[in-house]
């Protein structure tokens, strides 16, 4: 296996990361010195720039808040793309924009690299687990190359479509969460204003048709057990509901139940900021409603 290396060590990108030990001569970086070197072992190399890991490697993968970071990093001033080996490949695990992920599968290739989007879905504990969603963007060969290296990451690849298919299919995924989320919490809240107790309310839900990732995962791992971290922020959420809204605009959608979910996470923002948790919207409906839903 040729030198694999790993751009962005957050909740997400850590919990992938974590998955390629001891498979892959690895080699890691971020940002942030400090939380780099929590990853300095005997079968990591952390290195201490870019430039570094662009020597050492022919397959990096990246999990950044937004596209422009990974712009930032692939193509602006000391970006990868100029030392990278010809023949490099590039797998982006950040939630990004189909079209400047489009764009910059362009630019790169200008370099003889090839470029793939590979956004997660399933959270950090899925990630952990092995269990997490790979939504990839590329072509055929593109695909066949890096499903090995992914397979290390996760059971469940899929084949989206060509490049930027991964991030629009994300998109609309997190969209759908959004909207599935804040209708839950509507309908719990209402059903603990009829005296039904929270858990009840959850746990009747999820075995019945109105099921989805809030009662399973959600209200009992993060708001049920009082521990109120999801480990994804609110401003992330409004980045992807936004961009997925903008897609569904230049296709002439109207988008009506995202745009609703939206302005409750804009509501959500208003109060809490927006490096808040996403488990603060529990507290929005609380505040709104009148109804307790945590412990």
């Amino acid at each position: 296996m040729k030198g694999v290396g790993f751009i962005g060590l957050g909740n997400m990108g850590g919990a992938l990361a974590s998955r390629l030990i001891g498979k892959v001569p690895l080699t890691v970086y971020d940002l942030n010195s400090e939380l780099a070197m929590s990853w300095d072992k005997p079968e990591i190399t952390v290195a201490k720039d870019l430039r570094e890991l662009s020597r050492k490697c022919e397959i990096v993968l990246l999990c950044l808040p937004t596209s422009q970071d990974v712009s930032g990093v692939l193509i602006e001033s000391n970006g990868i793309s100029s030392s990278l080996r010809a023949g490099s490949l590039i797998i982006d695990m950040t939630t990004g924009d189909p079209g400047v992920t489009r764009n910059l599968s362009k630019c790169v290739s200008s370099f003889d690299i090839s470029f793939i989007d590979a956004p997660v879905s399933g959270g950090p504990r899925g990630a952990r687990e092995g269990s997490i969603a790979i939504l990839v963007g590329g072509s055929k060969v593109e695909f066949k190359r890096a499903e090995k290296i992914l397979r290390f990451i996760s059971s469940n690849v899929i084949h989206a479509g060509s490049v930027g298919a991964g991030h629009s299919a994300k998109l609309g995924n997190n969209l759908l969460n959004l909207i599935c989320r804040m209708g839950t919490y509507e309908v719990v809240s209402m059903l603990v204003k009829e005296g039904i107790k929270p858990s009840d309310a959850v746990s009747i839900i999820q075995k019945s048709s109105g099921r989805n990732y809030a009662t399973e995962i959600t209200l009992p791992d993060n708001i049920l057990s009082g521990k109120m971290h999801q480990g994804f922020s609110t401003s992330l959420m409004e980045k992807d509901s936004s961009l997925a809204l903008q897609m569904g605009a230049s296709n002439d959608m109207e988008m009506a139940l995202g745009t609703v979910a939206n302005v409750l996470l804009e509501r959500t923002i208003a109060r809490y900021g927006r490096d808040a948790d996403m488990s603060s919207v529990a507290n929005l409906f609380e505040v709104e409603t009148g109804a307790r839903i945590r412990p």
